[in-house]
């Protein structure tokens, strides 16, 4: 009798789950996003928050487009100071080379000069490589930004697509009865958090960007004119 028990016991709670499991089914499978077409019938006076979020929409998409040619400005500027660096680089062995040809003469005059300007080169190519540096999280910045932009653009889908149901609910269209409201609020909620995890990044790579431009401004600081790489620290 005990055995019995403990099976209808089991079998009520295999119910009970499947029944959970049931329900929540088909909380989530409410439709969580509007057909544009849908909103064909309703009044144009009953679409006021979702004309503003379509202009919010349109914002946030111009500023992705933006922020992509930002990151293609930053990346070609990372490869001009590396060329840069590639000459930096050349100069200093050839000032090697230079000091190497002086000290055969054994005259002390030009071994001097020679490893002065090899100390210049050297200082040129330390100052030539932070600028790399620099560019490189330079870079980075534009394109956590460009994440962020992202971001952004998907919190105004979800604001946009969330006006577009209340619209669609208030003009009486029965389609919205097979939506779920909490749905389309979830998603707004999901994609501010992206927004936020996102502006943190942003936040954190300015951060090692200004320390990077700080210690290429330094080293170019102590390299003499004409060695300290051309880029500018704007």
């Amino acid at each position: 009798m005990f055995q019995n028990r403990m099976k209808r016991h089991w079998v009520v709670g295999l119910a009970l789950g499947a029944s959970m499991t049931f329900l929540a089914g088909c909380s989530s499978s409410k439709a969580s996003r509007v057909d544009d077409a849908m909103m064909a019938r309703v009044p144009e006076d009953q679409l006021g928050e979702v004309r503003e979020a379509q202009l919010a929409r349109t914002k946030a998409a111009d500023n992705v487009t933006r922020a992509e040619v930002a990151v293609r400005d930053a990346e070609r500027a990372a490869e001009v100071a590396r060329r840069n660096g590639d000459a930096a680089k050349s100069r200093m062995e050839a000032e090697k080379a230079a000091v190497k040809a002086a000290q055969a003469t054994g005259q002390q005059s030009p071994i001097a000069q020679a490893q002065s300007k090899l100390q210049g080169a050297e200082a040129g190519r330390a100052a030539a490589d932070a600028e790399v540096a620099w560019h490189d999280k330079k870079t980075d910045t534009a394109k956590a930004e460009k994440d962020l932009r992202d971001a952004e653009l998907k919190v105004a889908d979800a604001e946009l697509n969330l006006a577009q149901f209340q619209a669609l609910e208030k003009s009486g269209d029965v389609r919205a009865r097979e939506m779920s409201e909490a749905n389309f609020m979830a998603a707004v909620a999901d994609a501010k958090r992206e927004v936020e995890d996102a502006r943190r990044r942003v936040d954190d790579q300015k951060r090692v960007e200004q320390d990077a431009r700080a210690e290429w401004q330094r080293l170019r600081s102590q390299a003499p004119q004409g060695y300290g790489g051309s880029g500018t620290a704007d």
